[in-house]
């Protein structure tokens, strides 16, 4: 019965090449360009243009899962010109980093600010639009 098993595998074994897998490492030079390419995306990163205005739509904080935070109408932490600290929310305080200048700034939700003159208001208060 054994020598059935060794008569198959060994009749089968040209089949089973390692042709067609691809290496699971990368090499020297690789690893280089992956670096040159992060090292990149974080200083095109700040070039980015902040908004205007920066509105804090919603805070969800949950005990069990991830917290939730919609900024500018949208749930992602990293947007044109600025990032959520989503670390950081204390009291229902959420710090937004803004990536030109390196300053922080604390919304609660509902209140937006202005960031030519830094002024924060409260959602119930008429937001002037620019065209």
């Amino acid at each position: 019965m054994n020598i059935y098993l060794i008569i198959l595998f060994l009749l089968f074994s040209p089949l089973a090449t390692a042709d067609g897998l691809q290496r699971l490492f990368t090499n020297a030079q690789e690893r280089l360009e992956l670096e040159a390419n992060r090292n990149n995306s974080k200083t095109t990163a700040k070039a980015h243009k902040v908004p205007s205005y920066i509105t804090v739509n919603g805070l969800i904080i949950r005990s069990n899962q991830a917290t939730t935070v919609w900024v500018n109408n949208s749930s992602d932490i990293y947007q044109e010109g600025f990032m959520v600290k989503l670390n950081e929310i204390d009291n229902l305080t959420t710090p937004i980093f803004l990536s030109d200048s390196e300053q922080v700034i604390s919304l609660k939700p509902g209140q937006t600010v202005n960031i030519l003159d830094g002024k924060i208001t409260d959602s119930f208060k008429k937001i002037p639009q620019l065209n």
